[in-house]
């Protein structure tokens, strides 16, 4: 990878009991489970609002430290020995496959947004979207979690991106027109937190555009670990019920949803499956960096105004 990051430190991860961040109960029922990196990792439904979360949770400066590893952004050049994908392939080096879908990303916005709207990308790795928003003629800030990939956004996209915690306060006074987030939901480890930050940061009229993976999908249902929804940096894992009870808990009114579309690597896709060796014959195949685009059945994205 082009840029430095640091080599994944077992010993770093620890975990906390926790209940349901939509409901308040703390009374979960195991509903999956699954190993990573030689540990177990849980993930219980609420009987009484549906949330499914991880518990026990891997806790917050666990995912710093994990934010900042090539084995959550590059397995293809981590060394923990692992044939489990911890999160990207190699994300970094699929500009081109993430620039495609941010035009898919981008032709749905345009046709809420006029230009020059003022849109903030929560969740932003290193920017590549804001880049995109911005040649499309927005305004657009980013802010993430890594500061590795904030640093490289910084650097390579000249774009404004800062580093902070989607639960604290943000660093901006701006409202904004629109607050996007992809592929990122499932991390919040409170996002009753991050929904209170979108209600504060929007101006009344203004618009939320995100996806997020349901759980309760057939597809989701039927393969289980086989998908990428249960992960250790996943927090939460929604439903369309919980997306709707956050929203309305927020002032927040749902206007489209729909079976998310997007540009997916090849060896992303296969590692999905958890099957070793897909990997290695698509590199002897000469096709490790291909891609396709295609329907999503196991999440949607989604558009919300402020009201």
């Amino acid at each position: 990878m082009r840029q430095k990051f640091k080599q994944l430190d077992l010993s770093q991860l620890r975990f906390v009991v926790r209940g349901c961040d939509l409901c308040g109960n703390q009374e979960g029922k195991l509903l999956h489970s699954v190993v990573f990196l030689g540990k177990e990792f849980y993930f219980v439904r609420c009987p009484n609002c549906g949330m499914v979360y991880q518990n026990p949770l891997l806790d917050k400066e666990s995912r710093k430290h994990l934010y900042e590893t090539i084995d959550y952004w590059g397995h293809k050049h981590g060394n923990t020995g692992n044939s489990t994908m911890l999160n990207y392939y190699s994300y970094l080096e699929e500009k081109d496959i993430r620039q495609l879908s941010a035009e898919i990303r981008i032709k749905w916005i345009e046709s809420y947004l006029p230009k020059n709207a003022l849109i903030l990308d929560i969740g932003c790795s290193d920017g590549l979207f804001v880049s995109a928003l911005c040649k499309a003629g927005y305004r657009a800030l980013g802010i993430d979690a890594s500061e590795t990939m904030i640093t490289y956004g910084c650097e390579n996209y000249g774009v404004n991106v800062y580093q902070g915690d989607f639960e604290d306060d943000w660093p901006f006074t701006e409202s904004f027109d629109a607050v996007t987030c992809y592929a990122t939901m499932s991390n919040f480890i409170n996002p009753s937190l991050v929904y209170a930050n979108i209600r504060k940061h929007l101006r009344r009229g203004g618009h939320f555009f995100f996806n997020f993976g349901d759980c309760d999908r057939l597809v989701s249902r039927f393969f289980g670990s086989r998908l990428y929804l249960y992960r250790p940096t996943a927090a939460n894992i929604y439903s369309k019920k919980t997306v709707f009870d956050y929203c309305r808990q927020n002032d927040l009114q749902i206007l489209e949803m729909f079976t998310d579309v997007q540009v997916v690597p090849l060896a992303r896709l296969l590692s999905f499956f958890r099957i070793p060796g897909l990997i290695n014959i698509l590199k002897i195949l000469g096709m490790e960096e291909k891609s396709m685009k295609m329907s999503l059945p196991t999440g949607y994205a989604a558009c919300a105004v402020l009201t």
